[in-house]
């Protein structure tokens, strides 16, 4: 067994670096009432990167698509909501 210590890494990161495949938690009000989760995806050549949704409709995709993905969190911030990393990534084999 081999036990990976993430947070060096995550130290180093800055804020706006995200990457395909982060996992966001994102929500509308204060009280994080509804929360969401979603992970970065690229969509294709034409459209660029967006949010896959992993909740109750898991694998619809939420209708933003930006250049980078880094941009797809700004247009979350546009859109007035809060959100944080989630510090896991999806893996599929």
């Amino acid at each position: 067994m081999k036990i990976v210590d993430k947070r060096n890494k995550r130290k180093e990161k800055q804020a706006n670096d995200w990457q395909v495949g982060d996992v966001v938690c994102f929500w509308k009000d204060a009280e994080k009432s509804e929360k969401s989760y979603a992970i970065i995806t690229h969509i294709s050549q034409e459209d660029g990167y967006g949010l896959t949704n992993l909740n109750v409709s898991a694998g619809t995709e939420d209708v933003m698509f930006a250049a980078t993905p880094s941009s797809v969190i700004d247009i979350l911030i546009d859109r007035g909501f809060h959100f944080e990393r989630v510090n896991a990534k999806l893996v599929i084999e």
